[in-house]
């Protein structure tokens, strides 16, 4: 039976609150298919107390809005309502309003305005003031789009921006027990330069000036780290947390000798966590995304500040439900399957894609009028028309079964 190597279970004591799970050492492939199906829900899989706390979803360019509110608040209000902990948002720059957010809003940024500056928006604001346990925040702060001449510059203001950022987060909810995970969004398109064809280097070969991004990518990580690390060092005493987090999205393709985070950025920083937005690990039985989470402990590095631990969580994973001819037992049975994963792995969060769907059909994304169900792929927890998405009705039954122990 072919072996697969397999990293000590992810010890959660301490700063994130979780127990360990005594399992290690190597599982065959039919070791591991095994472990997941014990783990999962459906097969009496031990649902944590605390999964409202572990479970969420991103609120980030729907296409459609139910309230005359600003956009981001209408989702963040809809998350507490459906009685998730965790979200996630984009904390974005720009001119206007902000991408992602423009139903019944008025931001009026600025392109100089400071990653702090943006998290103080009163509507920002309005929403960290809410009462949810963790916030991801997919932060976007113009390095990719810098010049070769900028890059010592542009360095130093990511460093000095997080280091901001972070000491606002430190200072302003000391008294409060939350968690902001400050992270990117698919790093690994990043690092190729978008999603278009040429990016895809499995299929046309990775660029000859491959090396420099990578060392261009391990620069960037590395300044948004010492931002954090440094406000951290400084304040000391606060009962909020604040993380840094790379997140990874083609896990596998490094594997073949493809310049990947994961492989080639990982082992040459340090960083406090790993968000796997998990789409290239979606199969039948649940092996590669079991694996993948192996794969990406194996090369993370952690700062001291995670005191050895090697927390890697799901920053983004879904299925559209309105498209391939999908169906409510369909959408259940890969959300049980992969939560069997999850819960075999302890992964300390799951976030899924998304609250409402940003994802037309066919066309651009516009947020100019409501879209309705069918001109829609299906990535929802709420449909437009107001109706629970079937993964909602799987993750209430999630939460329902956790609200009891």
């Amino acid at each position: 039976m072919k072996k697969v190597f397999f990293i000590s279970i992810l010890i959660l004591a301490g700063c994130l609150g979780f127990s360990q799970d005594k399992t290690s050492g190597d599982l065959s492939d039919e070791q591991i298919l095994q472990l997941i199906q014990k783990s999962r829900p459906s097969n009496g899989g031990v649902i944590p107390a605390d999964l409202k706390n572990r479970l969420g979803a991103t609120h980030m360019d729907g296409q459609y809005c139910f309230t005359k509110e600003p956009y981001i608040i209408e989702g963040a209000k809809k998350m507490q309502e459906l009685g998730y902990g965790i979200l996630k948002l984009w904390l974005a720059k720009g001119n206007g309003n902000a991408g992602g957010y423009k139903f019944n809003s008025d931001w009026k940024l600025t392109r100089t305005m400071t990653l702090k500056e943006l998290a103080q928006h009163p509507y920002y604001s309005e929403v960290f003031d809410m009462p949810f346990k963790v916030f991801a925040l997919n932060i976007n702060d113009g390095f990719a789009n810098a010049s070769t001449e900028d890059q010592t510059k542009t360095l130093t203001r990511v460093e000095n921006e997080f280091y901001d950022l972070t000491k606002y987060f430190l200072t302003k909810y000391k008294k409060r027990e939350v968690t902001f995970i400050l992270e990117m969004w698919e790093g690994d398109w990043t690092l190729r330069g978008g999603t278009q064809p040429s990016a895809k280097w499995k299929e046309v070969g990775v660029p000859a000036d491959a090396p420099i991004r990578v060392k261009n990518m391990i620069d960037w990580v590395t300044a948004r780290q010492k931002g954090v690390d440094r406000a951290r060092n400084e304040i000391k005493k606060s009962k909020c947390l604040v993380y840094n987090s790379i997140e990874v999205n083609r896990v596998f393709d490094g594997l073949e000798g493809i310049p990947t985070l994961t492989t080639s950025v990982l082992p040459k920083v340090k960083v406090d966590m790993v968000s796997w937005s998990s789409y290239d690990g979606r199969t039948l039985d649940g092996l590669l995304m079991y694996k993948g989470i192996d794969i990406i402990r194996k090369y993370l590095v952690p700062t001291s500040y995670m005191k050895g631990k090697k927390v890697v969580f799901i920053g983004e994973v879904g299925r559209p439900e309105n498209i391939e001819n999908q169906t409510r037992e369909s959408i259940r049975e890969f959300w049980d399957l992969n939560m069997g994963v999850y819960l075999a792995q302890n992964i300390p969060y799951i976030i899924q894609w998304e609250l409402f769907c940003n994802e037309p059909k066919v066309g651009p994304r516009t947020q100019d009028r409501n879209k309705t169900n069918d001109e829609l792929r299906g990535f929802w927890l709420i449909r437009p028309d107001g109706t629970k998405g079937w993964a909602q009705e799987y993750f209430e039954e999630l939460l329902a079964k956790s609200n009891k122990h």
